[in-house]
C-alpha cells in the first residue's frame, strides 16, 4: 500500500471495527443477511447477463450449480486466506 494513504486506511479500518463492535448480535445477523442478499442478486444479474435468453428456471439452475461449485471449492480448501504482510 502506498505509505501516503496508510494512515487514512488505518483510520477507516479502525472506524469500521468500532462500528461493527457496537452492533448487537441481531444487527450483525441482519447486516450479514442483507449482504448475502446483495451477493445473490449480483450473481443472478451476472447469470442473466451471461445467458440473456435463459428463463427464471434456467437462471435458478445455473445459480444453484454455481453455489454448489463454490461450496466444493471451499470444502476442498483450494483457496485459503492470505496472511497479511507485516
Amino acid at each position: 500500500m502506498n505509505p501516503e494513504f496508510k494512515d487514512q486506511a488505518d483510520a477507516i479500518y479502525r472506524d469500521r471495527v468500532r462500528r461493527a463492535r457496537a452492533l448487537t448480535p441481531v444487527e450483525r445477523l441482519t447486516d450479514a443477511l442483507e449482504m448475502l442478499d446483495e451477493v445473490w442478486t449480483t450473481m443472478r444479474a451476472g447469470i442473466r447477463s451471461q445467458f440473456p435468453h435463459a428463463d427464471e428456471t434456467e437462471v435458478h439452475r445455473i445459480f444453484q450449480a454455481r453455489l454448489r461449485r463454490l461450496r466444493q471449492v471451499s470444502d476442498a480448501g483450494i483457496f485459503r486466506p492470505v496472511e497479511p504482510a507485516t
